[in-house]
């Protein structure tokens, strides 16, 4: 009972600091040539970035705070190279040292933020409960976004839902000896809301380097949030959900946790649409043939993003999450209105009673009918054959979903067709 009422303290002083102390601040800054610059606060901040004027570059500057020295890169999201990515201090801090190693600058300005800590073990209970009995294709744990947002103004404006068809892979390119990554995914929030100007964090999921996986951008309670229209693919976000690793991938190697977790997140999300994960198709909002799963510099924009060592993995990542999820030759899923000559014809479609299904295939007995619905949960169709060559399936009972997906198999082939529903609400 005393740890409880010691947390909801902790909490208290925490929304007590949120709205006592300015959340950013922005700070002229002169950096002479190889003299450092420091630059006090009139408040504690956690987080700092630099912007410099156009057209000049950001070559040779370091950061110095509370004793660790940071190199300045550029921003990931930025369409220039004069906005430094987002340094995430330790600790809060009242001021920070710069130094440029190349060039004399008049007029850089920094950019702090300031989002209240949480404690450190603020969702560890939460992850290891959602992890007990997850299997393989399951939705992993992760820690959403109304307990990690906890203190911080919420979006502005409502959600906008997105059909995704890729998913597309970032690095945060913030520090690699981090590992506060709650605060990490406070801080990114600040930055995307107050300093980009966004309505929400642009990812649709953030995970970190121990495997933890947070909720991005927030459905409001009308959205799942792996639905929801992102802002991390450069201006082309239509049809994408982003995950963004933390860390700079061009400096290390992703964790063997890590990957393990982005491959059963994909996982999950890619067989929840019916999509193969070492497919290919036409990414309509920037004209470019993508993978189903593709790093961000696979865009339109010029970006080194997600680092060039997590960028050689995805080849292998679209191999594990095949395996991961036992993908056999799944097809993306269309609305059988366009293909009412293809094989498993699903009729009627819309549909508010029974289905029936039609196939040709030499394993009649190996024919299986499983319903996923929109959470990524299967459990097996109520079939009886018709015909050697058709069923009937029974729809699901329950549930307030617009569709359903049904994955059909013969023992050969596996395909996802989508079955609208006339019957809800």
């Amino acid at each position: 009972m005393k740890s409880v009422v010691g947390l909801v303290l902790l909490l208290m002083q925490v929304g007590v600091q949120a709205q006592s102390l300015r959340s950013v601040a922005k700070w002229p800054v002169l950096l002479p040539l190889n003299r450092p610059a420091r630059v006090p606060f009139d408040q504690p901040y956690s987080s700092a970035l630099l912007r410099l004027p156009p057209g000049q570059p950001l070559d040779g500057i370091y950061l110095v705070a509370d004793g660790d020295t940071i190199t300045l890169r550029p921003e990931p999201h930025s369409d220039s190279n004069t906005v430094s990515g987002l340094c995430v201090f330790r600790q809060p801090v009242r001021a920070v040292t710069l130094l440029s190693t190349q060039l004399t600058y008049l007029s850089a300005e920094l950019i702090t933020l300031y989002a209240p800590p949480l404690p450190a073990d603020y969702v560890a209970a939460q992850v290891r409960a959602a992890r007990a009995g997850a299997t393989d294709c399951d939705k992993p744990a992760v820690v959403p976004v109304l307990v990690w947002r906890k203190g911080l103004a919420p979006p502005k404006e409502p959600p906008t839902p997105n059909k995704v068809q890729f998913v597309i892979v970032h690095h945060s390119a913030t520090s690699n000896t981090a590992t506060n990554y709650l605060d990490e995914v406070r801080n990114i929030y600040l930055q995307h809301t107050t300093v980009n100007g966004w309505n929400d964090v642009g990812y649709n999921f953030l995970l970190g380097r121990d495997g933890v996986v947070y909720e991005g951008r927030d459905g409001q309670g009308v959205l799942d949030g792996d639905n929801v229209l992102g802002a991390h693919f450069c201006s082309t976000n239509t049809g994408t959900m982003g995950i963004c690793m933390l860390g700079n991938y061009n400096d290390v190697q992703p964790s063997d946790t890590a990957l393990a977790a982005v491959n059963q997140l994909i996982g999950w999300k890619l067989r929840k649409e019916g999509l193969e994960p070492v497919g290919q198709a036409l990414h309509a909002s920037s004209a470019k043939v993508l993978n189903r799963i593709s790093g961000h510099r696979d865009g339109v924009c010029a970006t080194e993003c997600p680092g060039n060592n997590l960028y050689a993995r995805l080849g292998a990542m679209r191999q594990s999450v095949g395996q991961l999820c036992s993908f056999t030759s799944v097809v993306g899923v269309t609305p059988l209105a366009t293909e009412p000559t293809a094989d498993w014809l699903v009729y009627p479609n819309p549909a508010d009673g029974p289905i029936t299904v039609q196939h040709q295939t030499t394993t009649p007995k190996q024919v299986r009918f499983d319903w996923l619905d929109g959470q990524g949960r299967s459990w097996a169709g109520r079939a009886s054959q018709l015909t050697a060559s058709s069923w009937r399936i029974e729809l699901p009972v329950g549930g307030r979903q617009p569709f359903w997906l049904l994955r059909c198999t013969d023992g050969q082939q596996q395909v996802v067709r989508k079955v609208m529903r006339t019957d809800t609400d």
